[in-house]
């Protein structure tokens, strides 16, 4: 299964959720061509699609609704500047991963990202989507991400943002959370900016975060540290078996 077919099968996903998934290219998705896609699909016994579009474009939002896709995220990326070099001191409080931490991690991990697309999707079970944060999170500190800068308290670790450097001069923040009681105490921010700091040390010149439109609390923080939006997309889910 290639892009040639307008769909690409996802390895990982499948493998991780037990069924078979795949990700539709939005380049190849078109009135024209979206009922051959999802018969091609089909007969290669996929089970789910993802289709990600432009929100801003009304043909293609209306494209995917007629061929049954559902809703499950608006994703909005932001972008702002790497801080100079007198700003990238380590906020107190904040520091890198540590193996010691790994369960604390995972315990805030299963409970924090409720507002993403797998939880709005019923047919992921949620235990498994809080599976899947854990094993994200559990990759990250073994060197998926280029870093993981936490936070702690007397101690205690309570929040965690990892760092990509998927280009020379771009870096991500990529998972960002705090453990539910100590919501409202700052470390989000802080954790935000030694992450900025860590990157901007690293070579990144922009920086990137991606959020659901949904989780307002996260929006309020990025935008106050100078993150500007450039994109707004539609992230679209299509159970095949239940198409009509």
């Amino acid at each position: 299964m290639s892009d040639a077919a307008g769909f690409s099968l996802l390895a990982w996903d499948t493998d991780f959720f037990g069924r078979r998934i795949a990700r539709v290219d939005k380049k190849a998705f078109g009135p024209s061509s979206a009922s051959d896609i999802l018969a091609q699909a089909r007969d290669e016994a996929v089970e789910c699609l993802y289709l990600l579009v432009d929100a801003g474009d009304s043909e293609a939002v209306r494209n995917a609704e007629k061929a049954g896709f559902q809703l499950v995220d608006v994703r909005v990326t932001r972008e702002r500047l790497a801080p100079d070099e007198k700003n990238r001191a380590m906020p107190p409080e904040i520091g890198f991963s540590q193996e010691a931490d790994l369960e604390a991690l995972c315990a805030i991990a299963r409970e924090s990202h409720g507002d993403s697309r797998f939880y709005h999707d019923s047919s992921f079970s949620r235990s498994r989507c809080d599976d899947l944060y854990e094993t994200w999170i559990r990759n990250a500190c073994a060197g998926a991400a280029a870093a993981v800068v936490v936070a702690r308290s007397e101690q205690r670790v309570v929040g965690y943002v990892t760092c990509e450097h998927p280009e020379p001069d771009l870096g991500n923040l990529g998972l960002v959370a705090v453990a539910a009681d100590q919501a409202g105490r700052g470390y989000g921010a802080r954790m935000v900016e030694g992450a900025l700091g860590w990157l901007a040390g690293e070579g990144c010149e922009r920086i990137q975060v991606v959020t659901q439109a949904r989780n307002i609390p996260a929006s309020r923080l990025y935008e106050s540290k100078g993150f500007k939006t450039i994109s707004v997309e539609n992230s679209y889910h299509l159970w095949l078996g239940e198409a009509q």
